[in-house]
């Protein structure tokens, strides 16, 4: 049996995309409110986000999207991030 392809995993991945910005978001204010990124918490909470990153670049692979899709996603998320930090910081 052939599985049907919906257009539902690209909601997951946009929803994917917008918390993980949510979770930079909230790694860059860490940064600024305590200043240093030398601790053992910011360490971890960077070790955290990649690791959920490379999960869920996997979960979206695995799912069946292209990887045309999941470069351009990267692709648009760095530069969102790069303007996000330009801007306000």
């Amino acid at each position: 049996m052939e599985k049907k392809k919906t257009n539902s995993s690209y909601l997951y991945l946009i929803i994917g995309a917008i918390g993980m910005l949510l979770l930079v978001f909230g790694l860059l204010e860490y940064i600024s409110f305590v200043g240093s990124t030398t601790t053992p918490s910011f360490l971890l909470t960077f070790a955290g986000f990649l690791i959920l990153v490379h999960y869920i670049y996997y979960l979206e692979k695995k799912s069946g999207i292209s990887n045309k899709v999941i470069w351009i996603k990267s692709g648009l998320l760095a530069l969102s991030l790069l303007i996000f930090t330009y801007t306000f910081y």
